[in-house]
């Protein structure tokens, strides 16, 4: 059995002095005035695009990009949380919370929005690529642990009243069949579409494009417009 390569010490010293100084700038983040400046030293420091996770894996403390846009009040985030750049987690009067569980990751471009009183909750080491539309209106969004979302998802728990022919759409209020949950270790394919009132069972796999209308159960493998199962991933279960 061949022993595992140990890095030459030089290597190991460099990298111990490169945590010691990112998590200095990190910590810098919090010192008024300092800390947007430190916080993207850290950033340009630590490489591009997702070599920045290091920043949320150097210390407990969760990296929040200097470019992301938040306005949430009841916003709370665990340790080791990666936001990335041009990230927007926004609350309009009246929406719940966003709650990020730890070592959640949320790439570039994803908008996470609440009002109406529903609420964004995401599980444990949960990784939300770049594009992604994440909203919580009159019902919650609950999206579980170790659940791996591809570019591009949407989530809507909610939809528009339309059958007042007298008055434009957007002034007939809003309505929902219920929240949307996606259980644990779910795979989302690109651009999946769900919509409200759905669950989408333990182990399950969406593939690209598939818009999701109905239930998907356990285990089950899920294509189309509208999403249908065409298969389990436990083959003891295919019918």
């Amino acid at each position: 059995m061949t022993a595992p390569t140990v890095p030459p010490l030089t290597a190991r010293l460099r990298l111990r002095a490169r945590i010691l100084y990112l998590k200095a700038l990190l910590t810098l983040g919090d010192v008024p005035a300092l800390g947007r400046i430190a916080l993207e030293i850290a950033r340009a420091s630590a490489g591009v695009y997702k070599d920045r996770k290091v920043l949320a894996m150097v210390s407990q403390r969760p990296w929040i990009s200097p470019r992301a846009e938040i306005h949430c009040p009841n916003l709370h985030i665990g340790p080791q949380c990666f936001i990335d750049d041009r990230v927007t987690i926004y609350a309009h009067e009246g929406g719940g919370r966003v709650e990020l569980g730890p070592r959640v990751h949320i790439y570039r471009d994803t908008v996470i929005e609440i009002g109406y009183g529903g609420s964004v909750i995401i599980g444990e080491f949960t990784h939300i690529q770049g594009r992604c539309n994440l909203k919580g209106f009159l019902e919650d969004l609950v999206i579980g642990s170790n659940v791996q979302m591809a570019p591009g998802c949407a989530f809507s728990p909610y939809d528009h009243n339309y059958e007042d022919l007298s008055k434009p759409i957007w002034a007939q209020g809003l309505r929902s069949k219920g929240p949307i949950i996606i259980e644990d270790d779910v795979w989302l394919g690109l651009d999946v579409k769900v919509l409200d009132g759905v669950t989408i069972g333990r182990g399950a796999i969406v593939g690209a494009g598939a818009v999701v209308t109905k239930d998907i159960p356990p285990y089950a493998i899920a294509v189309g417009v509208p999403a249908r199962v065409v298969g389990y991933r436990d083959k003891r279960e295919q019918r």
